[in-house]
């Protein structure tokens, strides 16, 4: 009776300790796909952010001298520079083992500014003036 007992608990406690490992192991796996979503959805949201300027920027261009156009944008969390030169618009965002540049071209020249890259949200008008397209800040 008492050699019954003991298979019953030596079957019992393997069950428990492969129970375990497969819950430490799920639990490894989701804490690296849940590091994974939110940097993936960090850099979807800059590239979102440039392509609309340089988009903007290509618009308010073929609207003519003088046109201008207000947009905003959303910048993630963890933005380093959000600045424009010539026909770029680049925005260095912060990665866990490294950074990652987000750009988008504009086909007129841009002039070149730096824009606050600690803001959440940015309110910007886009004005065409002498060929080159001005990208500033909404008061």
């Amino acid at each position: 009776m008492r050699g019954k007992n003991r298979e019953k608990a030596q079957v019992s406690v393997e069950y428990l300790s492969i129970t375990a490992f497969i819950l430490v192991v799920s639990g490894i796996f989701f804490g690296f796909a849940l590091f994974f979503f939110n940097e993936n959805a960090n850099f979807a949201q800059a590239e979102d952010a440039v392509t609309k300027v340089a988009n903007n920027a290509n618009w308010v261009a073929s609207l003519g001298e003088g046109s201008k156009v207000s947009f905003q944008v959303s910048l993630p969390p963890n933005v380093e520079s959000f600045t424009l030169i010539n026909k770029s618009v680049n925005l260095v965002l912060l990665g866990s083992p490294w950074n990652h540049d987000v750009y988008a071209y504009a086909k007129p020249n841009l002039t070149p500014v730096a824009l606050p890259a600690n803001a959440r949200r940015l309110a910007l008008s886009a004005t065409f003036i002498d060929g080159n397209v001005l990208v500033s800040l909404v008061e």
